[in-house]
């Protein structure tokens, strides 16, 4: 029996399709997925893991002094997260210049992280992938902070998650102190869906917790997407 080929989609996927060879790259940076043999990431990981600031932004557990096991730890939930990548600097953002010509060439091939970014932390369990909703994390380097490459990995995660993880909702947590992230979660196009008062205990107050989320039909309104 022939086999009828469906001619009526536009879409083909070749090296000309922009969405797909770029698929892990943006206009300044570049996603690497993480693994807990990678020494780059290794090497990188202490500059968040052990900045007070980043670890109080990013996390409700107590501000406390890190150490290797605590570094192994992160290391494996970013590995086994759904999504678990190192954010990159792109051609477009790297410094070569200044390297010295031959030193390195090993130098220049190696990627510039400045920060780890992660769906679903630490995996999701197959009795929980029918509800089709991940959780979303992101550290930036103090170095790399101020420049809007926050807001870029972001939308490419979200991207990424509505359109080849077949995703349905993806959420956010910030504490209340957290006024930048609050605001650029919510310019992104991330709505409030809730708070918990005063759960979050930090020097010496109690803030609340809040709960953000966008939905794949807010996406595609946002993306001028067609369902």
């Amino acid at each position: 029996m022939p086999v009828t080929i469906d001619s009526s989609s536009t879409y083909a996927v070749d090296y000309l399709t922009a969405d797909v060879v770029n698929a892990w790259r943006t206009a300044r940076l570049e996603f690497i997925k993480i693994d807990k043999s990678d020494q780059n990431i290794k090497e990188f990981l202490p500059q968040t893991e052990q900045d007070p600031v980043v670890l109080s932004l990013a996390s409700s557990q107590v501000l406390a002094p890190t150490g290797q096991s605590d570094l192994d730890e992160s290391l494996d939930a970013l590995s086994k997260s759904l999504l678990g990548v190192a954010i990159c600097l792109g051609p477009s953002e790297r410094d070569d210049q200044q390297l010295p010509s031959e030193k390195d060439k090993k130098e220049k091939e190696k990627p510039t992280i400045i920060g780890t970014m992660c769906l679903g932390w630490g995996g999701i369990s197959p009795q929980n992938a029918h509800h089709r909703s991940a959780h979303m994390g992101i550290v930036i380097g103090k170095a790399y902070q101020n420049k809007g490459y926050g807001r870029e990995a972001i939308n490419w995660m979200v991207d990424w998650a509505f359109k080849h993880a077949g995703l349905h909702t993806v959420c956010m947590v910030a504490a209340s102190y957290n006024q930048r992230g609050i605001r650029l979660y919510q310019d992104i196009g991330f709505r409030l869906e809730g708070r918990r008062r005063e759960v979050c205990y930090f020097n010496r107050a109690w803030h609340d917790e809040l709960d953000f989320g966008m939905t794949e039909h807010e996406w595609e309104k946002l993306r001028g997407e067609s369902s």
